[in-house]
């Protein structure tokens, strides 16, 4: 054997090194001096789910424990406690409520007063209430590289472990290069955040703080770090890029903030999510002041303010890569009917997801918009949210009642639902803004944490003044709607939308009048109209008001009426647009008021413009608005009695506006 060895060495190979241990002793001292961080979990389940969920399939403990583990925190002096800054904060606004540590014997104890933190460094340090007196580990600042180190820490919620490795490296850190990182080779798993990182004394020389993706290198704070904060303060000190969903354009935006310590850690937590608040007003007010000039209706917003091409479902109004405003409607939608012609469609933007909810006709008016559980209830009918359990997804079915039920009014009198539902197996909220309709709700839907919950909140209030949707439903649900004063918007105050008797339907709003006479087109309570509720420009201001009408004789029906509103484009708005706008000033091509037919002569039509300066000569010509009216049905009708229906038609739309 010693002639191998011998041999081996002389070709310049060596014998691999035993892994470095720690004696029994200081194995025994690590265990009693580092904790699990756990938070408690919800006493019920308010949720329910389209079937009994199979608790059985995860582990034993994960499915008897009350706490969920979330990292591990070690003692450092008398009744003083480190961890890493992201595992304490886990409980900030949490619907769980704060964490505690728990030991070997499975003992917990609630946090206390907060001493020190670091955002940027990424820890606290903390007091618990009611702990055992227990020896805090030996701290020490010299280690070098290359020396072994043992990685301490409660490793997938199943317990301290300790597991060894070699200090590898000390890098700097991103912002600043302020500090150094200890990167180490020891294993980690979740849980391992908050964890004494050691030497082969046991000393602790740095707090565990994260996990480097794709290689076994992770990151220790230096124990020195935190020993040589001081205590005056909680400091905030974070560079990142800031951005709102609707812009393209972002921005360096410095988070930097502080209050004093020690303090109780529910007031820590209402003074932390306060700063992050208040950071994220200052920024968002920052971001909107300097793109001014770009923002809509300023910018490259021509094309969309004279479109003629209006979405039929719920869009944001944001920028696309060009910086060219648009009325996005989202992608990979998905639609689910609802018995009684109702449906759910939800569709997903980066930021937030868009939905559309038709109530079915069985649904009261009274309860649908005055419960938030039977609303969320029936959006879940096409939002899927589901609960991961044991390599399966069981969805949810009712979140229970709201946390939050609150009215929001924004810039254009719009009156919308804040709701919000937490998640009960996650720190999650689902925060939804919603916007009555008559058929239903139209709007907003974002998950948060709750660190991020009031924020999110917030940005989705700016992202309701770029929103736009039809306002649909039946005649009678309309009749409905505009009795409730509470839901409708203000700009329907000025609006009269009147059925029945020898004149039909008549709509008249400060731009616009129209009869839809029974001769034209017999209506009845299941006759459906939508109006187009758009951000346009009146007098240089931006309002939100009624750019068209879509009168059906009845749901999906072919015979219908639709009215839209088109303003004069400017160049920058395209020759698409320039060209549809001369051809309506001319009523010709398009807009001659022509019989057309399909081959079969199943469906007749025709198409109008009208403008409020009108004379034997045609439209004005320096008419600011024009708008189209096109009619179609599948009624058999001779051509006298078509032309009828386009003379009664062409009467009974006038204009109001320029």
């Amino acid at each position: 054997m010693p002639r191998l060895t011998g041999l081996l060495i002389a070709l310049g190979f060596c014998l691999p090194a035993y892994p470095a241990q720690v004696t029994p002793e200081i194995q025994r001292q690590v265990r009693a001096a580092t904790f699990e961080v756990v938070i408690r979990k919800p006493d019920q389940d308010l949720l329910e789910y389209e079937k009994p969920l199979p608790l059985e399939l995860l582990p034993f403990t994960e499915r008897n424990d009350k706490y969920w583990s979330v990292g591990t925190a070690f003692a450092i002096g008398p009744g003083t406690f480190v961890s890493a800054g992201h595992v304490m904060t886990t409980g900030l606004g949490s619907q769980f409520g704060p964490p505690a540590l728990r030991d070997s014997a499975g003992k917990t104890y609630v946090v206390d007063r907060v001493l020190k933190y670091s955002l940027r460094e990424d820890f606290m340090v903390f007091t618990v209430i009611g702990a055992a007196p227990v020896t805090a580990l030996e701290l020490h600042s010299g280690a070098a590289l290359d020396d072994p180190v043992f990685a301490v820490g409660n490793a997938l919620g199943d317990g301290v472990v300790i597991r060894d490795g070699l200090l590898t490296s000390m890098t700097p850190e991103n912002q600043d290069g302020q500090w150094q990182w200890m990167r180490f080779s020891a294993a980690t798993s979740p849980g391992n955040s908050g964890g004494p990182l050691l030497d082969a004394e046991g000393r602790a020389i740095g707090v565990v703080i994260a996990r480097s993706p794709g290689e076994n290198l992770n990151y220790a704070l230096p124990i020195e770090r935190v020993l040589a904060a001081g205590d005056a303060a909680a400091r905030f000190d974070l560079r990142e890029s800031f951005r709102l969903p609707v812009l393209q354009r972002t921005r360096v935006a410095h988070y930097r903030d502080q209050f004093a310590l020690p303090l109780e850690y529910r007031e820590f937590a209402r003074r932390a999510l306060a700063s992050r608040l208040a950071w994220y007003r200052e920024q968002r007010a920052a971001l909107l002041a300097e793109q001014a000039d770009e923002l809509f209706p300023l910018g490259h917003s021509a094309k969309l303010l004279a479109t003629d091409k209006l979405p039929d479902r719920p869009a944001l109004i944001i920028q696309d890569k060009d910086r060219q405003w648009e009325a996005n409607t989202g992608l990979n939608g998905e639609r689910r009917e609802l018995p009684g012609e109702g449906e759910v469609v939800i569709r997903h933007l980066d930021d937030a997801g868009l939905f559309d909810l038709r109530r079915p006709a069985a649904a009261q008016d009274d309860g649908f918009y005055s419960d938030p559980r039977a609303f969320i209830d029936m959006l879940l009918k096409g939002l899927v949210v589901a609960r991961p359990i044991g390599g399966e997804a069981v969805r949810v079915t009712s979140l229970g009642p709201a946390s939050r039920d609150t009215r929001i009014t924004d810039r254009f009198g719009r009156i919308w639902r804040l709701r919000v539902w937490p998640l009960g197996f996650a720190d999650l909220d689902l925060v939804v803004l919603a916007l009555p309709t008559p058929d239903g709700y139209a709007g907003l839907i974002r998950y948060a944490t709750s660190y991020i919950r009031e924020p999110v909140i917030e940005e989705l209030q700016l992202l309701a003044d770029f929103f736009q949707a039809p306002y649909r439903g039946t005649l009678g649900q309309w009749r409905a709607f505009l009795g409730r004063r509470a839901l409708r918007p203000a700009l329907f105050e000025h609006v009269t939308i009147t059925t029945g008797g020898a004149q039909g339907l008549r709509y008249e709003s400060p731009r616009l009048k129209a009869v839809v006479s029974p001769e034209v087109m017999p209506t009845s309570d299941a006759s459906t109209l939508t109006l187009d509720v758009v951000p346009l420009v009146d007098g240089g201001k931006l309002v939100c008001d009624i750019a068209g009408l879509l009168l059906r004789k009845e749901v999906d029906s072919a015979t219908y009426v639709d009215i839209q509103r088109q303003a004069r484009p400017v160049p920058t708005a395209g020759r698409e647009l320039m060209t549809r706008w001369d051809q309506m000033l001319r009523q010709e091509k398009d807009f001659d008021g022509s019989l057309g037919y399909n081959q079969d002569m199943s469906r007749f039509w025709f198409r109008l413009a009208v403008g409020r300066a009108r004379d034997t000569a045609g439209i004005d010509p320096q008419a600011a608005t024009l708008y189209s009216v096109f009619y179609e049905t599948e009624d058999r009708l001779l051509p006298r009695d078509l032309q009828l229906r386009r003379t009664g038609l062409a009467l009974g739309v006038q204009v109001l506006e320029p």
